[in-house]
């Protein structure tokens, strides 16, 4: 067996990403947002995605479910290490995810205030809750946490400073869950686990670049947008100068 067919590069397309979501309505379930009651129907898919690395991306799998009727929550970052979330072209395409009828909420990162303690937790939920809510709009009344230490996998509360917590008890203990972490299938293939239709209540955590437009090795794929944000910020410096009328020298002379 090759890594590509142990790791089922093939998997992690767009293309492919439209037939999951079309195998699960098929298959019979029904996409719901997060419930604060904890009230699913049977045969119920909770389709999250934490932004970690690329917004446009993410917008492309909010059109994708847009097209077959399908509602989902997308977690955005506040200190995140490969976007901004604050930037002009960023922010516009988190709000146009948003109008597409998606739901953002707050994707929590521990790592950037130091968190040890419950206390702790709270106090700078409430701080990036407060900035969300300055820029976007709106209350976020979810979070999920990124890159989960011992600490926050133990606070399994409903709630923490008012928002709804994704990795409560009840979602660990009562609902399956099935993850593309990494850019692999963590725990199960997501296609098996539809087509089985096991579970009552599914959520399914999926994350941006991993997914591409054709098949790649997870480190390939994190690599590409990492390369192809690079671009977008060398032509936007680019059109920055032509705008303001100002000189744009290289070694050769002006641009």
């Amino acid at each position: 067996m090759t890594i590509e067919e142990k790791y089922r590069f093939a998997d992690f397309t767009l293309p492919n990403y439209k037939n999951i979501l079309k195998l699960a309505i098929n298959t019979g379930y029904r996409f719901t947002l997060f419930d604060t009651f904890f009230e699913y129907s049977n045969q119920s898919i909770i389709l999250r995605h934490d932004l970690e690395f690329s917004v446009p991306i993410a917008l492309e799998m909010a059109k994708i479910e847009h097209q077959l009727g399908i509602k989902s929550t997308y977690f955005v970052q506040l200190h995140g290490d490969f976007y901004n979330a604050l930037e002009m072209k960023t922010y516009n395409t988190i709000k146009e995810i948003e109008s597409l009828g998606h739901e953002i909420a707050l994707h929590f990162d521990s790592h950037f205030w130091g968190i040890t303690d419950t206390q702790q937790l709270e106090k700078f939920l409430l701080i990036d809750k407060d900035t969300f809510a300055k820029y976007f709009g709106k209350v976020p009344r979810l979070f999920s946490f990124h890159n989960n230490n011992a600490f926050t996998l133990n606070c399994e509360n409903d709630s923490y400073a008012g928002m709804h917590n994704v990795y409560a008890t009840k979602y660990k203990n009562e609902y399956g869950y099935c993850a593309d972490s990494t850019g692999f299938w963590r725990y199960e293939i997501l296609q098996n686990r539809i087509s089985e239709a096991k579970d009552n209540v599914l959520q399914v955590l999926i994350h941006d670049a991993m997914w591409q437009d054709v098949a790649l090795p997870p480190r390939r794929r994190v690599y590409k947008t990492i390369d192809e944000h690079a671009s977008l910020m060398k032509k936007s410096y680019d059109e920055t100068l032509v705008k303001f009328g100002a000189k744009n020298i290289d070694w050769e002379g002006e641009v």
